[in-house]
């Protein structure tokens, strides 16, 4: 049982760019990965206690362990919060077939890993990742849930998504039937590395029960919250809500070849 928080290059947001200018670094900043690895049932690992954490002088009463969907439907009460579509990115390690469930009736759009889809913010999607080379026969169902956005300049949105990557690391967690949390969130600009570095992810270990949105919050702005492993599909999936309640899902641009993500 651990955390780590997990970071990912400066290039993903600016492409082609090996130094960021200021003024580009307040339009559209590095995306970071606040990583907590828990190794038994979320709801057991962190007291309320602990979820209930102050930090930059406010109060956060949310961490990773709510229910999926809790955190989206807190920043979609917010004043002036418009549920718009937001850029994602979904990598696994060697490639694979992600399929994002759009009903509670198993309906989903299948896509390449890699291509960019947009889903809408304040929703929690589940996704299937398949078809993955170095794990025949592995199906994941993982869920996403965007609770802000990015704000690229106009006309670019598809060039700067959200990136989610799973790590080999994570699969196998997930496979022994772990529960991996992630919580995606955007560097402070006064904190972006300026230098455009090679290394697809750097990891540092937190305490496995640290307040994850709270870490988020103290380096920049919480973006989504990712949970793998724990949970199946059964005979009754559709009945029980497996697939959540239906949100947008819309393809944006094929799959890229993309660095691959690598453990500390």
């Amino acid at each position: 049982m651990y955390c780590k928080i997990q970071h990912l290059p400066v290039d993903i947001c600016q492409p082609g760019s090996h130094r960021v200018s200021p003024r580009s670094r307040g339009i559209v900043r590095k995306l970071l990965l606040a990583v907590g690895v828990l190794a038994a049932l979320h709801s057991t690992l962190t007291q309320t206690t602990y979820a209930q954490t102050r930090t930059r002088g406010r109060y956060l009463p949310l961490d990773q362990t709510v229910p999926p969907g809790m955190a989206g439907k807190w920043a979609g009460a917010q004043r002036g919060f418009v549920p718009v579509l937001q850029a994602v990115r979904v990598d696994a390690p060697q490639g694979g077939k992600v399929s994002y469930y759009t009903s509670p009736a198993a309906e989903s759009v299948e896509t390449e890993s890699s291509a960019v889809v947009a889903l809408q913010v304040g929703s929690v999607y589940r996704l299937k990742i398949s078809e993955m080379p170095e794990y025949p026969g592995v199906e994941l169902f993982p869920t996403v849930e965007l609770i802000d956005r990015l704000h690229p300049p106009a006309g670019r949105e598809t060039e700067f998504p959200v990136p989610i990557a799973l790590t080999d690391e994570e699969i196998s967690l997930a496979v022994s039937g772990r529960l991996v949390t992630k919580v995606v969130y955007l560097e402070q600009p006064d904190r972006a590395d300026p230098i455009r570095r090679t290394d697809a992810a750097r990891s540092e270990i937190a305490h496995p029960r640290e307040n994850l949105l709270a870490l988020a919050d103290e380096k920049g702005r919480p973006m989504a919250i990712v949970r793998i492993g724990g949970r199946e599909p059964d005979a009754g999936a559709i009945n029980s809500g497996f697939y959540g309640v239906g949100a947008p899902v819309q393809l944006l641009k094929p799959a890229t070849r993309s660095p691959k993500v690598v453990n500390p």
